[in-house]
C-alpha cells in the first residue's frame, strides 16, 4: 500500500511527515524553516525541497508516494488549488497556484486543505473522533479555527470555509491534512447525536432545501 506525504505549513516551520494511512500513523517525520521573509516562490520551493528529502530519509521512493497533502492556514479555492489569501506569512500570496507549482516540482500528485478542516477530517478519522458520525473540532492558537464533519461527511461550506471561526488574522499554524489524523487527541471534540436548529428539529428532518444545499456545499470522505 502507498503512502501519503503530509505537510504542516506554518507561518515559522513546515512540517513534513510521511503517513501510512491503513494505520494512521507518521512513518517518518521532519521540519524545516518556512523562510516567510524571502517570499511565496522561495517558501513553495521548500516545500517542494522537503518532501524530497523527507522521502529519501525515510528510505522511500517517490514511487512508493501516493500523493501530497498540504494544510494551508489561510483561504483557498480547492477545485483550482490556489491560495487566496495567507495571513500568517510575508509576501504576495494572492491567488497562488500551490498545488501545480508543488506538482510540477515533485512529481506528485497534491491536494490542499484548511488546517483546521484538515485536523477536523484527521481526528474523524483516526483519533479522537474515531467511530462517530459526527464532530466538531475546535484548534486554539493566535487565532480560533475549527472544522465539523456532519453525519459522516466533512462540511466545507461554500469556497472550503465552514467552521472558519478566526478571530485573529495572524493565525495559527495547525497539523497537516494527512498527518493530523495520526495524532490520537484532541479535547475539544463534540459528539452530538446529529446537528440540530435552535427549534429543536434534527437536520435529518429539515426541509429538502436545505438538504440540496448540505449536498452542495458538502463533501464525502469515507474512513476506508
Amino acid at each position: 500500500m502507498k503512502h501519503f506525504i503530509g505537510i504542516d505549513m506554518g507561518g515559522t516551520n513546515i512540517k513534513t511527515g510521511i503517513v501510512d494511512l491503513s494505520a494512521g500513523e507518521v512513518v517518518h517525520a521532519s521540519v524545516t524553516p518556512t523562510l516567510g521573509r524571502l517570499g511565496h516562490e522561495a517558501v513553495m520551493g521548500r516545500i517542494a525541497d522537503q518532501i524530497l528529502e523527507t522521502i529519501q530519509e525515510g528510505g522511500f521512493s517517490t514511487a512508493d508516494i501516493g500523493g501530497v497533502g498540504v494544510g494551508v492556514p489561510g483561504v483557498l479555492d480547492l477545485d483550482q488549488g490556489l491560495v487566496l489569501f495567507l495571513p500568517n506569512l510575508p509576501g504576495n500570496w494572492r491567488n497562488v497556484a500551490l498545488r501545480r507549482t508543488l506538482e510540477a516540482k515533485t512529481g506528485l500528485p497534491a491536494a490542499l486543505l484548511n488546517d483546521a478542516r484538515a485536523i477536523t477530517y484527521g481526528e474523524w478519522k483516526f483519533g479522537a473522533g474515531k467511530g462517530v458520525d459526527t464532530i466538531a473540532c475546535f484548534t486554539l492558537g493566535t487565532g480560533i479555527g475549527g472544522g465539523l464533519v456532519i453525519e459522516g461527511r466533512l462540511h466545507l461550506g461554500i469556497g472550503g470555509r465552514a467552521a472558519s471561526w478566526d478571530t485573529n488574522a495572524s493565525t495559527r499554524t495547525a497539523r497537516s491534512a494527512a498527518a493530523a489524523g495520526a495524532a490520537a487527541s484532541n479535547p475539544w471534540l463534540a459528539d452530538p447525536p446529529s446537528p440540530r436548529w435552535a427549534c429543536g428539529r434534527s437536520c435529518k428532518g429539515a426541509p429538502p432545501r436545505w438538504a440540496a444545499w448540505r449536498e452542495r456545499t458538502s463533501t464525502t470522505l469515507p474512513r476506508s
